[in-house]
């Protein structure tokens, strides 16, 4: 929690010098829908994406709350083919079975370092293409140290549709670390430009684990761009199978600096 007030500091600082000014290019994000974005950070950027997760599973007679208070990615923009990427969750888990608790857990989740790489720009019909992969390391908290060395990897792809919709779509694979088992997925995620401040998007993703049933969700959620460089999301959704949980909320800030 201490990390995201400071973030809000942040936020007014960087909203304040960047009033003075037109920004190009605006602030481009990873959230807060699941599909990854195929653009970079600007050469020399920093930017800064945080944001608060809830979600809320119902298993029989065990209730289930995941919360992430803190989920932090921050980027740097090397040059214009490569981005520098390092992710860092606090989170909590509960369960209670008739009303009772019977698991309490909170703390640092692994870190995880990774890496952006454009493949390529839209042309026509072909899409803007961007190969981004993460490994995260065997610390963090106790009760959240994996077993095995997770990873994850996804080629990001877009299309621009029309001066206001945009077409995204990620197609890859995670270990979670718990197991050797890998998860394939997938994301689609179609935006609409409200105006040059307000954003919306609606988006459909799903997990496909090879030894368990598929996870497939869905969301919807709308961002603001209060400066060229500063932007708020909130956005919420279900989950379309057993597998996946009954209903999650986000919001977040987001703030890009030196460009």
């Amino acid at each position: 929690m201490i990390s995201f007030f400071i973030t809000l500091l942040l936020l007014f600082a960087v909203n304040f010098l960047a009033t003075a000014q037109t920004v190009k290019p605006p602030i481009v994000t990873d959230r807060p829908d699941q599909t990854e974005s195929s653009s970079l950070v600007p050469k020399g950027g920093l930017q800064v994406e945080t944001g608060f997760v809830y979600e809320e599973d119902q298993q029989e007679n065990i209730h289930l709350t995941n919360v992430t208070y803190n989920t932090t990615l921050i980027k740097y923009g090397v040059n214009e083919n490569f981005e520098l990427r390092f992710i860092s969750e606090y989170v909590g888990e509960k369960s209670r079975a008739s009303e009772k608790i019977t698991s309490n857990v909170k703390g640092i989740a692994p870190f995880a370092l990774g890496l952006k790489i454009r493949l390529a720009d839209e042309k026509g019909i072909w899409p803007k293409a961007a190969l981004i992969g993460h490994v995260y390391s065997k610390s963090g908290s106790e009760e959240f140290t994996t077993n095995y060395t997770a990873s994850d990897f996804r080629f990001t792809f877009s299309n621009t549709l029309s001066d206001k919709i945009n077409l995204s779509y990620n197609l890859g694979a995670e270990w979670n670390g718990n197991s050797p088992e890998v998860s394939f997925l997938y994301t689609l995620s179609l935006a609409y430009s409200v105006s040059d401040k307000m954003g919306f998007f609606i988006e459909s993703y799903s997990f496909f684990p090879e030894e368990s049933k598929a996870d497939h969700r869905f969301d919807l959620g709308i961002t603001w761009l209060f400066s060229p460089v500063v932007q708020w999301d909130l956005s919420g959704g279900i989950g379309l199978s057993k597998n996946a949980p009954d209903s999650f909320v986000s919001t977040g800030l987001s703030f890009r600096l030196f460009k």
